[in-house]
C-alpha cells in the first residue's frame, strides 16, 4: 500500500497564527533596521532621496572624459561596484549610520563605475549613486602613450605638488595633504582629520604625461577609507576557510550525490519514469540560464578595473552556463531517483500528474505554503538575530548579485524557483532518501543531505564563514520535516514563497511601478500555478468519467 501525505483543506489556526508571528518577527528583526537606518535625514545629506539610473551615471562619465581624457570613443559600459571590504568592517562596527551621516557624500563605499574607450586608453569613473558626483577615476594608458610618458623625467617634487592641486581642486584642503608619499607615479596622502572607527581615508593620485606634449595628468585619483589590516587579515582567513568548506564539503559531495542520483534512477525505474522531472528540470535550466545573463554585469563589476572585461564576462558566463547545464541534469536524476526510492518503499511524497486527488493536492499545498513559509521567515529572523547578539555575524555587499547589476531586473525572482526545484530536489526528495537508506535513521539522513546544503552557502558574504552553517543547518532541518510531512510539492512552494519575498524586497528598492508591480505579481504566482494545476487536472478526471 502506497502512503501519501494528508493535506488538511482548511490552515490550521495555530498554523495561521505563527505565520503572523513570523512576519512580524521579519518585520521588526530585518525590515525594521533597515528602514531606521535610512532616515529622511539622509535624503538631504545625498542630496536626493533616489539613486540615479545608470544612464545617468554614463553621462556624468562621458563628461569628465570630454574634460580631461580628450572625449569618449564609444558609450560606456556602466555596473555597481562596491567596496566590500570597507562596508563589511563598517557593518560589523556598527558605524553604517555614521560613515553615510559624515563620509559617505564624498566617500561611498558604493557607486556606479563606467568603463569607456577614450583616445588616451581605457578609462573607468566612479560616480556617487545618489549625488551624481564623480567621485574618482581611473586611466590605463595604451602602450605606446606609456612609453612616451616614461621617457620624461619628472622629479618627486613635481608630481607632489601636482596631486597637491588636484586633490585642493576635489575638496581637500591644503592643511589636510602634509602626510604624503611618492611612489613611482603614485602619489599617496593620508588626510589628517579623516577617520571611522580604526578605517583611515587614503588618497592616491597617479600623475603622468599621456602624450607627446609632455603635459602632467591625474590619471587616476581614488579617495576612500581603509579598513584596518586586522579585519582584512580575518576576512581573508574566513574566505579561506569558507573555500575549504564550500569545496570539500559541498561540491564534492553534491558530486557524490549526482553519481548516486544516477545509480538510483537505474535501480528504481520500475517505481518511477524517466520522464518525470524533465519539466521541473527544464524550467530551472530555463530560468537559471535567462538569469545568468542577466546578471552579467555583476560578473563584469566582479573583475573590478580590468581593461579586458568584456572577454572575462564572456568567459564567466560560459562557465556558469555549463555549470547550470549540469546543475539541471542532477536536479533531473535527483528527481528521478529520489521519487523512486521513495515509491518502493511504499510513500508517495512527489504526486504525480493524473493521479487521484492530484490538482486538489497541489492547491491544498499551496494554500499551506503561504503560512509555512512566514513561520519560515520568521524562524530566519530569529536564527539571523541570533548569531547576531552570540558571535557577533555580520555580512556586506556583493555586486554579482547586486540587483543594480542587472540587465531584466524582472527575471530576478525566477531563481527563487530555481532553488526551490533544485535544493527540495537534491537534499530533500533524493538527499533524505538516500541517506536513510545507507544509514537507516531518519534523522542522520536529515542531517547529512542539510549539512551538505548549507555548506554549499558558506561563501556568502556573511561572516563568520561558519554562521550560515549553523542558520541553514536549522533551517534545512525544518524544511526536512516540512517535506516529510507535507510531501515534495509543499515543500517546493513554500522554499518559492519564502525566496521570493526576499527576493521581491530587492526589486522593491529599484522602485518605479513596474517593479512594484512584478513583485506583487511573483508572491501572488503560486496561486495561479495551484489553481491552473488543478482546473487541469480535474477536467483530465471529469474526461475519464464520462
Amino acid at each position: 500500500m502506497t502512503e501519501t501525505p494528508l493535506l488538511p483543506q482548511r490552515i490550521p489556526r495555530i498554523l495561521t497564527i505563527l505565520g503572523v508571528i513570523g512576519l512580524l518577527l521579519f518585520g521588526l528583526l530585518q525590515l525594521s533596521p533597515i528602514f531606521t537606518a535610512s532616515s529622511p535625514e539622509d535624503a538631504d545629506i545625498q542630496g536626493n532621496g533616489g539613486v540615479i539610473t545608470r544612464v545617468v551615471a554614463g553621462k556624468k562619465a562621458i563628461a569628465l572624459a570630454d574634460e580631461r581624457f580628450g572625449g569618449a570613443a564609444d558609450a560606456p559600459h556602466t555596473v555597481h561596484q562596491s567596496d566590500s571590504l570597507l562596508y563589511g568592517y563598517l557593518s560589523k562596527e556598527n558605524k553604517l549610520l555614521d560613515f553615510a551621516h559624515t563620509y559617505d557624500s564624498r566617500f561611498p563605499t558604493d557607486t556606479f563605475q563606467s568603463q569607456l574607450h577614450t583616445k588616451y586608453g581605457e578609462l573607468f569613473v566612479y560616480t556617487h549613486m545618489e549625488s551624481g558626483r564623480i567621485v574618482g577615476w581611473r586611466l590605463f594608458p595604451i602602450g605606446d602613450d606609456r612609453t612616451k610618458s616614461s621617457a620624461r623625467y619628472v622629479s618627486e617634487w613635481t608630481k607632489l605638488q601636482f596631486a597637491r592641486k588636484a586633490a585642493i581642486a576635489e575638496g581637500f584642503r591644503s592643511t589636510d595633504l602634509r602626510d604624503s608619499q611618492v611612489n613611482g607615479e603614485i602619489v599617496t596622502f593620508q588626510p589628517k582629520g579623516y577617520k571611522i572607527g580604526d578605517a583611515q581615508l587614503m588618497l592616491r593620485i597617479s600623475v603622468m604625461a599621456t602624450d607627446q606634449s609632455g603635459a602632467l595628468r591625474a590619471t587616476s585619483y581614488h579617495a576612500a577609507f581603509e579598513a584596518p589590516r586586522g579585519y582584512i587579515a580575518d576576512v581573508e582567513r574566513q574566505d579561506k576557510l569558507a573555500a575549504s568548506l564550500s569545496l570539500f564539503g559541498s561540491l564534492l559531495m553534491n558530486a557524490l550525490l549526482f553519481l548516486f542520483a544516477i545509480i538510483m534512477a537505474i535501480r528504481t525505474r520500475r517505481s518511477t519514469s524517466f520522464r518525470r522531472g524533465l519539466l521541473l528540470a527544464g524550467l530551472f535550466l530555463l530560468f537559471y540560464v535567462a538569469n545568468n545573463y542577466s546578471m552579467a554585469d555583476g560578473i563584469r563589476a566582479s573583475y573590478g578595473e580590468r581593461p579586458n572585461a568584456d572577454t572575462l564576462t564572456v568567459a564567466g558566463l560560459l562557465f556558469s552556463n555549463l555549470f547550470t547545464g549540469l546543475m539541471a541534469v542532477s536536479v533531473w536524476f535527483s528527481l528521478i531517483g529520489g521519487d523512486g526510492i521513495w515509491r518502493r518503499d511504499g510513500r508517495r511524497l512527489w504526486s504525480r500528474y493524473g493521479e487521484p486527488g492530484y490538482g486538489d493536492h497541489v492547491w491544498r499545498a499551496m494554500k499551506l505554503s503561504y503560512p509555512l513559509a512566514l513561520v519560515m521567515l520568521g524562524a530566519q529572523s530569529i536564527l539571523l538575530y541570533s548569531l547576531d547578539r552570540s558571535i557577533g555575524s555580520w555580512s556586506t555587499t556583493s555586486v554579482e548579485s547586486s540587483p543594480y547589476n542587472l540587465a531584466i531586473p524582472l527575471l530576478y525572482p525566477l531563481l527563487a524557483w530555481c532553488a526551490a526545484i533544485s535544493e527540495e530536489a537534491i537534499y530533500r526528495l533524493f538527499g533524505i532518501a538516500w541517506f536513510t537508506k545507507v544509514f537507516r535513521n531518519k534523522f542522520v539522513g536529515c542531517l547529512i543531505p542539510t549539512i551538505i546544503w548549507a555548506l554549499g552557502h558558506v561563501t556568502y558574504p556573511v561572516y563568520p564563514a561558519y554562521s550560515r552553517l549553523i542558520e541553514l543547518t536549522i533551517v534545512g532541518l525544518l524544511f526536512c520535516w516540512l517535506f516529510l510531512r507535507y510531501g515534495f510539492v509543499t515543500a517546493v512552494l513554500t522554499h518559492a514563497i519564502l525566496d521570493t519575498i526576499l527576493m521581491a524586497f530587492d526589486l522593491i528598492t529599484l522602485g518605479t511601478v513596474v517593479n512594484w508591480l512584478a513583485a506583487l505579481f511573483y508572491l501572488a504566482l503560486p496561486v495561479g500555478i495551484a489553481w491552473a494545476l488543478r482546473k487541469m487536472a480535474n477536467r483530465g478526471r471529469n474526461a475519464d468519467t464520462a
